[in-house]
């Protein structure tokens, strides 16, 4: 976590004693340094459980690495209902394919979007980026693929200074918001450029035989961000990386393997998970499969998915059940969360070999 972070943090974590009656006090402090805890035993920047189904939030490379033409993707998570103040991330991204050279490599780009908020302070982040990616093909079939990425935004962060308190508002019997709690910040929001790029590898066997693998590094011009302009702020830079395969072991079934590794600064996590995907119709036009599995976010949480892909659309809904030194405050709820992926794929010209029909 940022000096920036801490600051606002810190104010958050002082503010929040105030509330209540001097009986209250130790338990809302514990729960609130438990909170800091739990927040600083993660990576900086948002997380989702189901970091394989965001793929322009997890790896820029990921852009246009798809079987088709255009992907819609969205994700949301609220986590933490038990605390006074729910966590909420939102993503959306659309990306797609530019163009197809005629050695069958492929140049796309896309957009994706977030909004997070957290916190009695309602500090929120918003990121608007685009990204870019060449795409070569080679191999039997063109079964081996290596993608680079770059993607390029601009964030803005920002927090509500009205819902904040600070001890010196209470008068020694009780709080008083009426108290100027004589706190100077010199904004309460900022913007800065941010910057990542990546690469990918990924065999490809088939739609049910298939390996990925991807490292990324975001926010590589480690942008100044500071609410007191201060210059030596910085935001680390995360290095990520992400594993997926998909291997096909009977005619009804798949297992999905899947491992995320991410690093900032002194801050890492890992997860690995897996899930079963089980089809109830392999009809070419009929696609249908359920999705079940688990993950676990070592040292903070483990996760149950279930989900269903029917044929260009996936829609997975997970819950996190929070297992880390926040249990005193979140009673081991952790974070329902959901997503879903839309692709379009082109229907392909006829060849010129066969003959239109007539009556057409």
């Amino acid at each position: 976590m940022n000096s920036a972070d801490w600051n606002l943090a810190a104010d958050t974590d002082v503010v929040a004693i105030r509330r209540l009656s001097i009986g209250f006090k130790k338990y809302i402090v514990l729960s609130l340094v438990s909170c800091l805890i739990s927040l600083v035993s993660l990576a900086q920047d948002i997380h989702f459980t189901q970091f394989n189904f965001s793929p322009l939030n997890e790896n820029p490379a990921n852009t246009n690495l798809f079987d088709g033409d255009m992907r819609f993707v969205g994700n949301f998570k609220n986590q933490w209902q038990s605390v006074p103040v729910a966590y909420n991330t939102a993503s959306a991204s659309m990306d797609m394919n530019f163009v197809t050279l005629k050695n069958h490599d492929r140049i796309g780009g896309g957009f994706l979007f977030y909004y997070d908020r957290a916190g009695d302070s309602r500090f929120s982040s918003l990121n608007a980026a685009a990204s870019f990616s060449y795409q070569l093909n080679f191999g039997h079939k063109d079964e081996h693929t290596i993608c680079l990425g770059y993607q390029i935004g601009f964030v803005n962060r920002s927090f509500d200074y009205t819902k904040l308190f600070f001890d010196n508002q209470f008068n020694g019997d009780a709080f008083n918001p009426n108290i100027n709690p004589s706190e100077a910040y010199s904004k309460t929001n900022f913007f800065f450029l941010d910057m990542g790029t990546g690469i990918t590898y990924k065999w490809n066997k088939g739609i049910r035989n298939n390996f990925t693998i991807g490292f990324s590094i975001a926010h590589f011009n480690s942008p100044t961000q500071s609410f007191y302009n201060d210059l030596s702020v910085k935001l680390d830079p995360r290095f990520n990386i992400s594993v997926r395969g998909q291997f096909k072991i009977s005619g009804r079934c798949d297992i999905v393997p899947e491992f995320l590794w991410q690093r900032q600064a002194t801050q890492q996590e890992f997860v690995p998970g897996v899930h079963l995907k089980t089809y109830v119709s392999v009809k070419s036009y009929s696609r249908i499969a359920i999705n079940t599995g688990a993950y676990y976010r070592v040292g903070d949480a483990p996760a149950v998915l279930i989900g269903m892909d029917y044929n260009n659309l996936q829609v997975n809904c997970s819950y996190d059940i929070n297992s880390s030194n926040f249990t005193p405050a979140s009673r081991y709820n952790g974070g329902f969360e959901i997503s879903v992926i839309y692709i379009i794929s082109k229907i392909k010209k006829l060849s010129s070999s066969f003959a239109n029909c007539p009556i057409f």
